[in-house]
Parts: C-alpha cells; structure tokens; sequence
C-alpha cells in the first residue's frame, strides 16, 4: 500500500468522524493530532492502527510508536506505515 492508498484508507475510516465535528477531508492535515483533537479517543486510536495494521499486513509495535513525538498526528500515523 503506498502513501496515498494508505490516505485515501485512513480519510475513509475518519470521514464520519469529521463530519460529526464540522471537519471536512482539508481539516485532515498531516499535522492534525486525532485524539487532542477529539476526532478519536485513546481507544479509537488503538482501533485504528490496529485496522491499518491489517490492511497493510504490517505489525506495529504500538508502545514503542506511542513514545515518538506527533505519534497521534495523521502524519505520525502515516509515518507508521511508511
């Protein structure tokens, strides 16, 4: 999965969630942090990487990802799977 595939999946599974908070796919900035901003909760988070990590088939040490500053950034989370 490339870097647009991979924003084009992330836009997918937040689209709902922007829109409940008057955000649109332009507010989905790479330096939007998703849980400061209330777009996801720490669990939403969790889901959510989780969900990337199958459909990219690539395991993420959530912890060690956590530690790094941006970490709940869109561009954090991209950067996971890159």
């Amino acid at each position: 999965m490339d870097s647009k595939e991979l924003r084009d999946r992330l836009l997918e599974r937040l689209t709902a969630r922007l829109l409940r908070m008057g955000l649109t796919s332009e507010d989905m900035t790479n330096d939007l942090d998703l849980v400061r901003s209330g777009v996801l909760d720490s669990l939403g988070f969790v889901d959510l990487i989780a969900d990337l990590s199958n459909s990219t088939g690539r395991d993420v040490d959530l912890e060690a990802a956590l530690d790094r500053k941006g970490a709940t950034t869109v561009g954090g989370v991209l950067a996971l799977f890159r």
